[in-house]
């Protein structure tokens, strides 16, 4: 199943979590070295780097970030590493941005539009400035107060700001630019990259920037078709040929394709092609 975060942090002991607004803050501690692991960030976020590092894996190659780091992540599926490099354990500070707060910022701000696809992380090295707000943020999640909550929102816009005074002012103002790009051509890399995530119509809405209302329209008016319609046959398009060409069980096929319940997805493949995906196994063995 697809771990969702910050969700998930609430299920993890070592998570200290504050809310911030609307806004999520988690310090997230860690003390041994799981190995790479696949999560889906629901939210634009911002992570300071305390202890390790952290590794981020793409097609393109791994990105790194060290100690003393920052790293502005979009929200999306995410495959990590994070390595302990002092004996101790593996620290990091989570803010997870409420959208509002993230609207109204780069509005007030006036963010060019996006002139490249931005997707990949930013890693910024902190200077004084950011490591001093990064501490007082610390500060709060461990002697919190009647006004924790309001503090931590103010800290985060101060984290913003601080962004925009920095050596990188215009890639982050690039970066938060393509935050809720919400063009055809953006709606149609995210469908393309994520349709075997496990994704709700939901999700897919929030990732192109749109309200679901607004992400049904114009997925129709692109694909010619209802979004849930089109994606499970997509799936299940992929499904099927796994089934013929494969050696993977239902099971892992059905999660491969973005299906997280087994049950519906035999329901779905019978509707679509008249047969169980397990009899559509069985005639690939017969005819081999």
């Amino acid at each position: 199943m697809l771990l969702r975060y910050p969700k998930a942090f609430e299920h993890i002991p070592d998570v200290r979590l504050q809310h911030a607004g609307k806004s999520i803050v988690a310090w997230f501690r860690q003390s041994d070295e799981p190995g790479k692991e696949q999560g889906f960030l629901t939210e634009n976020s911002l992570v300071f780097i305390l202890r390790g590092t952290k590794h981020m894996h793409f097609p393109e190659g791994d990105m790194i970030a060290h100690a003393g780091d920052l790293v502005l992540l979009k929200r999306g599926v995410y495959l990590m590493t994070d390595f302990i490099t002092d004996g101790a354990d593996y620290q990091s500070l989570l803010l997870c941005i409420d959208d509002t707060l993230l609207r109204s910022f780069i509005s007030e701000d006036g963010a060019p539009a996006p002139a490249t696809n931005a997707t990949l992380p930013l890693i910024i090295s902190c200077k004084n400035d950011l490591l001093q707000v990064r501490n007082s943020i610390l500060n709060y999640l461990e002697h919190p107060n009647t006004h924790t909550t309001r503090l931590l929102e103010l800290k985060i816009h101060e984290v913003l700001l601080l962004l925009l005074c920095g050596e990188c002012r215009e890639t982050v103002r690039t970066f938060l630019s393509h935050l809720f790009d919400n063009s055809a051509e953006n709606i149609s890399l995210i469908i393309r990259n994520n349709l075997f995530q496990p994704f709700t119509l939901e999700e897919y809405a929030k990732m192109c920037g749109l309200s679901l209302s607004s992400f049904k329209r114009e997925f129709a008016r692109l694909y010619d078709a209802p979004p849930k319609k089109w994606i499970n046959e997509e799936r299940l398009k992929h499904a099927r040929e796994l089934l013929l060409h494969s050696r993977n069980n239902v099971n892992e096929i059905a999660y491969e394709c973005g299906f997280e319940n087994v049950s519906y997805f035999i329901k779905q493949y019978r509707q679509l092609y008249g047969t169980t995906p397990k009899n559509a196994q069985r005639t690939k063995n017969a005819i081999f």
